[in-house]
């Protein structure tokens, strides 16, 4: 039972320090905070951080892969809806961008590739993967129920997720920040589903 507690004790504590962690590092960035700036924050001596984080780097780690792991959850709610292809694209595209906006540290390491953390590179292969399995699955979706004319699943995946990447800054922090996002996604939406060219 006291190990039970103890244990308990422990993970609360190394999970209110992960949250005050993520807080910091959004705010100021990996480079700039220190273990000092989250000790203090926390209210514990540096050298109680050592106990539950052997380095600033392995903190920071922790931080990127707790948002890693909350927009998979978020974007996997998106798949087991029971909803349309078309709305459930809408949805993981809105999903992902609204996450976005909440996940600083996890964004700022994949756009920013800090060559000082060895981990970025095999985060953002692995996050990208899963992206292209996720949206596959929605294109997969659609086209056994005759939504969607896909011949390239892994292409088409690859394509969709590139440009929904490199929509998200522009749309969360950019020049149309202050512009609907759901406006912003129904019009990405139709241009994913019918192409930009004029019909009759």
């Amino acid at each position: 039972m006291t190990t039970e507690n103890g244990s308990s004790k422990r993970d609360a504590v190394r999970e209110n320090i992960l949250t005050i962690a993520q807080e910091i590092f959004s705010k100021y960035g990996y480079k700039k905070t220190t273990l000092d700036d989250i000790a203090n924050a926390v209210r514990k001596g540096k050298s109680s951080l050592y106990y539950y984080f052997s380095s600033k780097e392995d903190l920071f780690q922790e931080v990127v892969q707790k948002e890693a792991d909350i927009l998979r959850a978020e974007l996997s709610k998106v798949l087991m809806k029971n909803i349309s292809p078309e709305e459930k694209l809408k949805d993981y595209i809105m999903t992902k961008i609204t996450t976005y906006r909440q996940l600083a540290n996890f964004y700022n390491a994949i756009e920013n590739d800090l060559a000082a953390v060895e981990f970025v590179d095999k985060i953002k292969s692995q996050y990208d993967q899963e992206e292209i399995r996720m949206m596959k699955r929605i294109l997969l979706e659609g086209a056994r129920r005759g939504k969607f004319a896909v011949r390239d699943f892994t292409l088409v995946a690859i394509g969709i997720t590139t440009a929904i990447r490199g929509l998200e800054m522009p749309l969360s922090a950019g020049p149309y920040k202050s512009t609907d996002l759901e406006k912003s996604v129904d019009a990405i939406v139709r241009i994913i589903n019918y192409g930009i060219m004029k019909r009759d």
